[in-house]
């Protein structure tokens, strides 16, 4: 039998409905607490609250989610910048690796054209 694998949420959201029902839980507790310890105060109608709750999940959702995007973007352009640094170390090293062998070359050359300059004296 298949295994069946969960939906699983986004994690930026997850973080927005967590931090949405904070404040939501902290708002409520304000505008019902409040007036009971400050008689005075100034307290939103509750008729608004439903307005605040969306608005609060509409911006911490639209901040969590650019993070979120930003993040991704700012990760893809570190590996593109390593991926760039490796190919430029190994093109330097196959570089220096044929240089050596060109240079191992030149002093068979001149070792050899001496040798011969020196066996005709």
């Amino acid at each position: 039998m298949a295994k069946k694998t969960g939906f699983k949420l986004p994690k930026w959201l997850v973080n927005t409905l967590q931090v949405t029902l904070m404040v939501t839980v902290l708002m409520a507790l304000y505008n019902f607490l409040g007036p009971m310890v400050f008689k005075n105060g100034s307290y939103f109608p509750w008729w608004t609250f439903p307005y605040s709750v969306f608005g609060a999940l509409f911006l911490i959702g639209g901040w969590n989610f650019l993070s979120h995007r930003l993040n991704i973007m700012h990760n893809q352009i570190v590996a593109e910048d390593k991926a760039k640094k490796e190919r430029e170390e190994q093109i330097r090293q196959a570089g220096a690796a044929k240089e050596q062998v060109e240079a191992e070359k030149r002093r068979q050359r001149n070792a050899n054209r001496n040798r011969g300059q020196q066996q005709s004296r």
